[in-house]
């Protein structure tokens, strides 16, 4: 090796492979970071399905007051305006009556 900051690195990295306690912190580190890296994956999946979820009530209950308020389908029974909106009978009845 020419450089002599390379050669310096390599001897350092050399020393400190070859000691058992520097192995074994690099070990313990690199355990964690998959662990963390393996948690935030998984909160942001979380996160991303509770928002999707959240979505999808929002839009259901958009389609549910659309129907309640249109002439042609207000007069409908709960349990038909439930299957078209994807929503249950007891949240239709509760919007009917606001």
């Amino acid at each position: 090796m020419s450089i002599p900051e390379l050669k310096d690195a390599k001897n350092a990295l050399e020393e400190l492979s070859a000691q058992d306690e520097a192995r074994e912190i690099a070990r313990v580190r690199e355990k964690s970071r998959i662990h963390f890296d393996s948690l935030m994956a998984e909160a942001t999946a979380k996160g991303k399905a509770e928002g999707k979820a959240e979505g999808s009530d929002e839009k259901a209950k958009s389609v549910l007051l659309a129907l309640l308020s249109a002439p042609e389908t207000k007069s409908l029974p709960d349990a038909r305006i439930a299957e078209l909106a994807g929503l249950s009978v007891e949240v239709v009845a509760t919007f009917r009556k606001r």
